[in-house]
């Protein structure tokens, strides 16, 4: 199927996939968590890292369930999973309106939160993606994430005005109203499993993942590939998860007011925006290892510039920019660099795997970048040591050697033992 075909039958898996990750679970958490937190620490008198404890519960619980749902998913279909869990997470943003002032409560709540929306993680929304799309997997992948960055700017502001209007509680269940109203729809009506075309696979079986090319969860985790993306990504998510939920709180402490905090955070979103279609637009083209480290540099300078202080609006919001250009890469790149290194066969299951590293490196991000500036008294160390970690686990992708040999169409045939730098720029063997 040629590209231009491709996206012409499958712009509706793009469009619920858009929108169905851009309110997912960690989407919505992460975006809206800066808003809320100056209203829970007045209203309960709680420290800002004991409120960013929720961060932890929310990529901890789905680091724990995310290999379940990628294998229900490869299994029965991310269809069913995601509309169930759309109607969960919705409820469960809704029961934070009856926080109490006991701590345990609000964990608990955020435990129950996740649980009912762990399938709405990205590994279910691309898997009919990633299927669907071959010649142009890198960019469809590029598109339908930028729902995170269109979707998360425009939930920072919709809770923000909901907030001022009636209150964090309601503002609480206006997100889960929006579950229902937008997402819920959509998702139903356009949102597919995906097509196996068993054409070319003569010993396809009633398993529609054995019709796949590629590696079996087992055969992944035999592989240098799986535990290198595991690394690489953790120490990515650890780094840049901690400073989105706490931008709001890092301008005000710089000098700017909230209503110019939370404008100023909202370029975050809109970077994420650019980065993931740059991404995707480069992924199909030059070898994706080299993309994300490329993409990333940038990020680390933008961290040393932040750490030496900013007072201007616009080269505050330049900066934000760049740093969710630099975010955008993760998800599009996570999914793009698990098709091509394991193939379509378990990709659900791996990506769950590879996802718990990424989950916990964001679980604890934010309460590690709360607690670090509460010890160094200052943002200056904290997003120092950030550039740093940011290098690293982008440098460590560059190890992953070449893509391994095609099946056809993208996907793995088998896996390869070569190491370092790819034969040619597309990242292909020779």
């Amino acid at each position: 199927m040629s590209g231009a075909r491709e996206f012409k039958t499958g712009w509706g898996i793009i469009l619920a996939a858009t929108i169905g990750i851009g309110t997912s679970l960690t989407t919505m958490a992460s975006y809206s968590a800066g808003v809320f937190l100056p209203s829970l620490t007045k209203t309960f008198g709680w420290a800002d890292s004991q409120v960013m404890i929720t961060f932890m519960i929310l990529f901890f619980g789905s680091s724990l369930l995310g290999p379940t749902i990628g294998t229900l998913a490869d299994r029965i279909g991310p269809r069913k999973i995601v509309l169930c869990s759309v109607v969960g997470l919705a409820i469960g943003w809704m029961l934070l309106a009856f926080t109490t002032s006991s701590i345990i409560s609000f964990y608990t709540i955020f435990a129950i939160i996740t649980l009912l929306g762990a399938g709405t993680l990205p590994v279910t929304w691309t898997k009919s993606v990633v299927v669907h799309f071959k010649e142009k997997r890198g960019i469809a992948l590029g598109i339908c994430l930028v729902g995170t960055g269109i979707f998360g700017a425009l939930i920072k502001q919709y809770a923000f005005h909901m907030l001022n209007l009636f209150g964090w509680r309601m503002a609480y269940v206006s997100l889960g109203a929006f579950l229902l109203v937008i997402t819920l729809p959509i998702a139903f009506f356009f949102f597919r499993e995906p097509a196996v075309d068993n054409s070319s696979h003569a010993n396809a079986t009633s398993d529609a993942s054995t019709a796949l090319p590629g590696l079996t969860m087992k055969q992944a985790l035999r592989t240098p590939a799986f535990w290198i993306l595991s690394a690489s990504f953790f120490l990515l998510s650890l780094s840049l998860a901690g400073i989105a939920p706490n931008l709001e709180r890092f301008w005000t402490k710089s000098g700017f007011s909230m209503s110019d905090a939370v404008s100023i955070a909202s370029w975050y979103g809109i970077g994420i925006v650019l980065g993931r279609l740059i991404t995707g637009w480069f992924l199909d083209r030059i070898w994706a290892p080299l993309v994300v480290f490329t993409m990333l540099l940038p990020c680390a300078v933008a961290f040393l510039l932040l750490a030496h202080g900013v007072n201007s609006f616009w080269v505050a919001s330049l900066l934000v920019l760049i740093v969710g250009t630099s975010s955008g890469v993760e998800y599009d790149a996570l999914a793009y660099l698990v098709s091509r290194y394991f193939g379509m066969r378990a990709y659900s299951a791996i990506y769950g795997g590879v996802f718990i590293g990424f989950a916990v490196g964001a679980g604890l991000g934010p309460f590690s970048f709360s607690k670090l500036l509460s010890m160094l008294d200052g943002y200056d160390a904290v997003l120092i040591i950030n550039a740093a970690i940011v290098v690293v686990g982008a440098g460590v992708l560059l190890f992953l050697g070449a893509y391994p040999r095609a099946a056809g169409n993208g996907d793995v045939a088998k896996s390869s033992s070569g190491r370092g730098m790819p034969a040619n720029v597309s990242g292909d063997m020779k």
